[in-house]
């Protein structure tokens, strides 16, 4: 299936300056797959996976030097690395410290090869090594995103003919509804909305996911302490049943000191598994000069596996006319913010926001406050039919940005600062 990041890596490609590429993303989501679909486009396509051959770690010991590594890599593979025609592919880099320092005296010395590397739970290794400023790019990863889940269902037409500025033939509108809400039951994971497109298959899509969802908890042991793996594995069950609240550590656990798990949220975030979504005043630009780091909510990065882990029996969310109602509508605020997160840029780690006014006789939250076009946008989200919106309708009335948007099941319209769209049209409002 493809995937969007890879206009980008064929822009990288292009490009007679580049960089060495780190690819980074929670495991499973597809770093792998999406290299090998562009190692297709060059001469030759190296892969070095160091957890399958860690005898290749000697290699980067002692001299860095990029044409010392890569004559060693050609004797060993008996496969030719030439600039500008070989794609050198570095998986599972994590495994090979040294091999991640080597990536700056690639661009230094040997610019003209392409060389990507990536690997799971590399981030926590990343976290250890220090790279000079500009010898490195880092692009960055996600499950499918809604948009690049039509065009793996064959139904890149609706993905194009979303619109903002009038409404969408009735037939098309239930259709991409739909499709909605068939994704919010398998998510993004590239394994399960392939065993989707290959038999429709919900109970296995569902079996899958169990499958991941062991996985990571099976990987806590390899970031964690020992003693911290109880906490993680108990903010990892209980997050999806929180989503659209504001954290309170009372409420993950009452066993545990707020510190142990404050702590095990940050490694969960790390891992790539967790969404922080920060408090901001929303006063102007840049969001993060008033973020509050003390207050905030959390998101989990794919929505498939938020609704897995919520154990909702299929049989309840297949008769449900509209599942963005499941959980207090907070799957249609979890679907929000994980489309806002994946469709911005891939250069960059992204941040969220929400705003939140906590007064006796005016309280107040808007979903998602964004940057968008040099300004404060507030974002409210409705499962269901779009009610009453009384703050963000405060928000505009104190803050006066430029406009407001609510996202619903509803057609596109607008009344006063308040813009409407349906919940699928995320991708067109942010591009």
């Amino acid at each position: 299936m493809n995937r969007d990041i890879q206009k980008k890596l064929i822009e990288w490609k292009a490009k007679p300056k580049h960089k060495p590429i780190i690819l980074r993303g929670a495991r499973q989501v597809g770093k792998t797959t999406a290299v090998r679909q562009m190692g297709e486009l060059f001469d030759n396509f190296v892969e070095i996976n160091f957890e399958e051959t860690s005898d290749i770690e000697s290699f980067f010991e002692g001299n860095l030097d990029p044409f010392e590594i890569s004559k060693r890599l050609e004797n060993y593979l008996a496969i030719e690395i030439k600039d500008g025609s070989t794609l050198l592919f570095l998986d599972e880099i994590q495994c090979c410290p040294r091999a991640i320092l080597a990536l700056r005296y690639f661009y230094e010395k040997r610019p003209n090869l392409h060389v990507i590397a990536a690997g799971s739970l590399l981030d926590f290794e990343l976290e250890k090594i220090s790279f000079p400023v500009g010898r490195i790019d880092f692009y960055y990863l996600y499950p499918l995103n809604f948009g690049e889940y039509l065009m793996a269902l064959g139904k890149g037409y609706l993905r194009d003919e979303i619109s903002l500025d009038s409404h969408m033939p009735t037939s098309m509108h239930k259709q991409l509804l739909s499709y909605l809400r068939d994704y919010t039951i398998t998510g993004g994971m590239p394994e399960v909305v392939a065993e989707y497109i290959s038999t429709g298959d919900l109970h296995e899509c569902q079996n899958i996911q169990s499958s991941i969802i062991e996985t990571f908890i099976a990987d806590f042991s390899k970031y964690a302490k020992k003693h911290q793996v109880k906490y993680l594995t108990t903010i990892f069950n209980i997050l999806p049943s929180q989503l659209g609240r504001k954290i309170k550590y009372s409420n993950l656990s009452k066993l545990y000191k707020s510190r142990e798990l404050s702590d095990a949220l940050s490694l969960l975030e790390t891992a790539g598994l967790l969404i922080k979504v920060h408090h901001s005043s929303s006063n102007g630009i840049p969001l993060e000069h008033e973020k509050d780091h003390k207050k905030f909510k959390v998101i989990f990065f794919d929505i498939g596996l938020a609704m897995r882990i919520l154990r909702i029996p299929l049989k309840v969310l297949l008769i449900k006319d509209d599942i963005t109602l499941v959980n207090e509508g907070a799957i249609a605020e979890q679907f929000v913010g994980q489309e806002i997160h994946s469709y911005s840029s891939c250069r960059q780690r992204n941040n969220l926001y929400y705003w939140h006014r906590e007064a006796k006789s005016s309280n107040a939250e808007v979903d998602y406050v964004i940057e968008k076009d040099g300004a404060v946008i507030p974002i409210e989200v409705k499962s269901g039919l779009c009610g009453t919106i009384k703050s963000l309708s405060l928000f505009c009335d104190e803050k006066k940005p430029a406009y407001g948007i609510c996202f619903s099941r509803e057609q596109p319209s607008k009344a006063g600062m308040i813009n409407y769209a349906p919940l699928y049209a995320i991708e067109k409002w942010l591009s």
